[in-house]
């Protein structure tokens, strides 16, 4: 039983870890001033040939519509291939959030269960399998997003969408001025940081309740 309860433990904490990175993948999704200062570090609005009230107002529209506002590009300057390939985008954006909410009850359930069957026993280790299962292959993934973007970047897009309307024209196509590559593996690096923030906070908190234990 204790076995049983130190595996759903780890699993629980797995599925915790899941549901932060999700978390932050979709807020950073859909916070335009995290838009605006990638975009300035990338020399736009000069670069994509619009003006900084222009970028501004575009950005708004975007995070507006990623969470959720379906109208928000209606009087938006971009083309039909643009507009159905957000249409794609704000799909996967209410599946994260949909699997991010199913994920947390889940993390819920399963911690409770692991820790009655092992009584709180190995806590802060099984913390660390669930976040060195989570860590591991997203950071072979990083590393080689490191060490070839374009080539990350290619496969994470034909992995999640089902068609090629992402590959964009910078010529004809105001949404691959507006967000270049470059934006993208710097958008990467913030939720990278953020998200490890979060889930470094958990291990950090359960010692901190243990080793406070000890002064009471």
């Amino acid at each position: 039983m204790k076995k049983c309860g130190l595996a759903l433990t780890a699993l629980g904490f797995l599925c915790l870890f899941a549901a932060l990175l999700l978390m932050v993948v979709a807020n950073c999704g859909t916070n335009d001033g995290i838009y605006r200062e990638l975009q300035e570090a990338n020399g736009l609005p000069e670069a994509a040939g619009v003006t900084q009230e222009e970028m501004e107002r575009l950005d708004g529209m975007l995070a507006d519509y990623l969470s959720g506002d379906e109208a928000a590009l209606d009087d938006s300057p971009f083309n039909e291939k643009e507009r159905t390939h957000m249409r794609d985008v704000l799909e996967l954006f209410d599946l994260a959030r949909a699997v991010r909410n199913a994920l947390f009850v889940i993390a819920a359930g399963l911690l409770a269960a692991g820790l009655w069957l092992s009584r709180g026993a190995r806590l802060l280790p099984m913390c660390f399998v669930g976040l060195a299962a989570l860590l591991l292959p997203l950071g072979a993934f990083a590393i080689w997003a490191a060490a070839d973007f374009s080539g990350a970047f290619t496969f994470f897009h034909e992995t999640l969408f089902t068609n090629d309307l992402w590959l964009l024209n910078p010529e004809t196509d105001l949404l691959l001025r507006l967000l270049p590559e470059q934006f993208f593996a710097d958008f990467a690096g913030v939720i990278a940081v953020r998200a490890l923030a979060y889930m470094l906070a958990v291990p950090l908190a359960i010692f901190g309740v243990r080793f406070g234990r000890r002064f009471v």
